[in-house]
């Protein structure tokens, strides 16, 4: 019976903030001996989607543990933002993925990773309730901060995923801002039109 009740509490408890599960496997052509194929498995338990004045739509979502090992310096932080090109007209719509598409970044203590598309399929399915239903299947490029400084050499991972968003712009904006800090911003939409400010002409002085 407690089960069944906490079981219930934790289905209430998500229906406002959306969850998914990643699988990642690490791909590492390098080496003759690779290890053996392994995924590492997370659950964000905040998932939240939007769409911008240009009609793109974009999905946010964040999964944090804390340590009991380390305290707060080994808290886990792990951060993901897809933008594609627009809501489904129909119940889904697959979205074909290059470079721009996925920004990603996981922190545990004073350690970073990033992650950025590089290419792969995404589905979004129209659910009720003004929710987003997805699944993917991407590679992506890991780069790994270093101690002095500085990124190393950049590694493959595939991602598997599949989510349920809310609606909540607030919210979603933050962590995809967070996923494209430092550097990490998305190239400009093919056919986005960029604004470019006026630069005064240049009149020689006479002598």
């Amino acid at each position: 019976m407690q089960l069944g009740i906490l079981a219930l509490l934790a289905m209430v408890a998500g229906c406002g903030t959306g969850g998914a599960r990643l699988d990642f496997a690490a791909l590492d052509y390098r080496t003759i001996d690779p290890p053996a194929a392994k995924f590492t498995t997370l659950r964000p338990d905040r998932c939240y989607w939007w769409q911008e004045d240009d009609g793109r739509v974009v999905v946010a979502m964040q999964h944090y543990g804390p340590s009991l090992l380390f305290g707060k310096a080994g808290d886990f932080l792990f951060q993901l933002s897809l933008d594609l090109e627009g809501l489904p007209a129909g119940r889904a719509r697959d979205f074909v993925v290059e470079r721009r598409e996925l920004r990603a970044l996981a922190r545990l203590g004073p350690a970073q990773v990033r992650f950025t598309s590089l290419r792969g399929i995404v589905a979004l399915y129209r659910e009720r309730n003004n929710r987003l239903r997805g699944t993917f299947r991407l590679l992506v490029a890991r780069d790994v901060s270093q101690i002095l400084g500085g990124w190393g050499r950049a590694s493959n991972v595939l991602i598997l995923g599949e989510f349920t968003a809310v609606c909540d712009a607030e919210r979603g904006r933050a962590i995809r801002d967070a996923t494209e800090s430092q550097g990490w911003d998305r190239e400009p939409a093919e056919g986005a039109v960029i604004q470019i400010e006026p630069v005064e002409a240049f009149t020689p002085r006479g002598d």
